[in-house]
């Protein structure tokens, strides 16, 4: 197969047709995070996805592209670099319609894109707040503005589209840019299979040629342009998709269940012994008479495993019964007798049940969910529901979302760098770029809230049962919130916000000098002269609550309290 940088005119005639074409941040796009120069010039061994051979000049490649090649060949496999690919996926989008592996495919994909009422199926996490305002706000726009464009509103693209890489084993489009190359306006499908990697002779940037072997169909395109998502990588040498891993047992359990069905279908089948009189006829004439009543009376019985219907002499009708007639003549009378069926039951039912268990096994869903009687088992209850296998069910679910996350990663990231060049070289950039999938929303926030009661559960015997000499807990409340209910940054500031909130709604219309807010400082005076809100983080929200009860009646005393937090006081925090 040629190669991008090989020597053949005709290929190169190809390049030169779209290489003026993207301009020059686009082209160092198809190479970011790559420092492909030093890999080759450093690198001395030879990669586990390099052939020796074609070391040696065995191929079309020159040295640097087979190191390209061979490095995105760990994080991902290439269809047209197996050439039993073509024929395999054929069989792959056959099972794929089976009644049971559609059924699993389906599960599979409602558990890993999940849209919500907004049809959303994911959201991109926040930057860090190391990044400008406006910034942050740009690339959730991006976001959105790409999810749109790329269809995925409808509620059934992104599913669609994550189904077909469970079945075909790989899926692949192209990043279509606006005329000024500017902005991403679409996302077209390719065939993966007339895809394969390969570099530019000229700049060593990354590139894709489609069509390689057809100077006609020929093109060739930049990373930047190509959304290539592969179900595994080439150091995989387990199944290609999703559903290569069910055929063989399905074909297993299949195939019992068809010997069954005959077995029971021939037990209640009639079998018939006929003798047929050929005293006075020759031997030639005695086969004439033999054949001729044979095609009379043979049946013939067929399957179709599509529709799963049985044809008996080519009509979906079964015979109840049947009339044989005969003539009687001087060499006798041909007789007929009924013979019992014989043969070994098999109607038990234990074979059967291992080789559907080791379908399920296959399909990697916990085999809880296949329990009819329950309707597949309990959503959540508690955690004597998290078996292991919905943990391992879990973490299955999460390397496909992984995997599949680029469809909306790497144009988020290009769209960006192309608003902000600068971020091409922020690695801070890189490493927070970070999707969310949606979950199933009424099983994680049982979860949740379960998981949140234990904690507090916990944290209310340690803090009454730890005490030092004084009596008082021995670990500090901060402590607890932060390490044993695991609150977030982000969930203490939004409940010390709602705090602040509500204490100065009661501060402005309550008044007086009451037990929360008057006399001393009462119980939020200690609270906010604590270490809880006291130190320079919470020193604003001190300092709105001593404005906001300035005017209130008493507030002489309540101030006082609150004011101390504001420059991080050392009071006691009560609870």
């Amino acid at each position: 197969m040629p190669g991008y940088g090989d020597n053949s005119s005709s290929f190169n005639q190809g390049m030169v047709q779209n290489r003026g074409f993207f301009n020059k941040l686009l082209r160092s796009l198809s190479n970011y995070g790559m420092d492909a120069e030093s890999m080759v010039r450093n690198q001395v061994s030879i990669g586990i996805n390099e052939n020796p051979n074609q070391a040696q000049g065995g191929s079309y490649y020159d040295l640097f592209t087979k190191k390209v090649i061979a490095k995105l060949l760990d994080r991902k496999s290439i269809a047209q670099l197996d050439r039993a690919y073509e024929d395999k996926r054929k069989i792959l989008r056959q099972y794929s319609i089976k009644d049971r592996i559609k059924d699993y495919l389906t599960e599979i994909a409602d558990e890993t894109v999940i849209y919500d009422t907004n049809n959303f199926f994911c959201q991109m996490e926040d930057l860090p707040e190391e990044f400008d305002e406006q910034l942050r706000q740009k690339y959730q726009e991006n976001f959105k503005r790409i999810y749109y464009n790329f269809g995925f509103n409808d509620g059934l693209t992104a599913w669609y589209y994550f189904k077909n890489l469970l079945i075909d084993g790989f899926i692949a489009y192209e990043i279509v840019y606006d005329n000024k190359q500017k902005n991403i306006v679409n996302l077209s499908a390719i065939d993966p299979l007339t895809l394969v990697p390969s570099t530019d002779p000229t700049t060593n940037t990354l590139v894709w040629v489609q069509y390689p072997d057809n100077p006609q169909l020929r093109r060739i395109m930049l990373d930047a342009q190509i959304i290539y998502i592969s179900y595994s990588n080439n150091n995989e040498f387990a199944e290609t998709s999703y559903v290569e891993n069910l055929i063989r047992p399905y074909n297993q359990l299949t195939m019992l269940e068809q010997t069954r069905m005959l077995y029971n279908i021939n037990q209640a089948a009639i079998y018939k012994k006929f003798i047929i009189p050929t005293g006075g006829l020759s031997r030639q004439q005695a086969e004439q008479q033999i054949y001729q009543l044979m095609s009379e009376y043979h049946e013939s019985v067929t399957w179709d495993d599509r529709m799963g219907l049985m044809y008996i002499n080519g009509s979906t009708d079964i015979p109840h019964s049947k009339d044989f007639w005969f003539p009687s003549s001087a060499d006798g009378t041909p007789t007929v007798e009924i013979m019992p069926s014989q043969g070994t039951n098999l109607n038990e039912d234990v074979m059967l049940i291992w080789f559907f268990k080791n379908l399920k096994r296959a399909t990697k869903i916990p085999f809880s969910r296949f329990d009819e009687e329950t309707g597949g088992g309990n959503v959540y209850d508690g955690t004597a529901e998290i078996t292991r296998d919905e943990v391992k069910f879990g973490l299955f679910i999460s390397r496909l979302r992984t995997i599949f996350k680029e469809i909306i990663v790497k144009p988020v990231k290009i769209q960006m760098i192309m608003d902000y060049p600068e971020l091409r070289e922020d690695n801070l950039f890189q490493t927070s770029i970070k999707i969310k999938f949606n979950s199933n929303q009424l099983f994680e926030k049982f979860k949740q809230l379960n998981n949140l009661a234990k904690r507090a559960e916990i944290a209310s015997t340690l803090s009454s049962n730890l005490q030092d000499a004084e009596g008082k807990p021995y670990l500090h409340v901060e402590w607890i919130i932060r390490n044993v209910m695991e609150l977030t940054e982000k969930d203490i500031q939004e409940n010390n916000a709602f705090k602040i909130k509500s204490a100065i709604g009661e501060a402005t219309g309550g008044g007086g000098g009451g037990s929360m807010m008057g006399g001393g400082g009462g119980e939020m005076g200690a609270q906010m002269g604590g270490s809880q809100m006291g130190g320079p983080q919470n020193a604003q929200m001190g300092q709105a609550m001593g404005q906001a009860q300035a005017g209130a009646q008493g507030g002489g005393q309540a101030q006082s309290g609150v004011q101390s937090g504001g420059g991080g006081g050392q009071g006691e925090v009560t609870f």
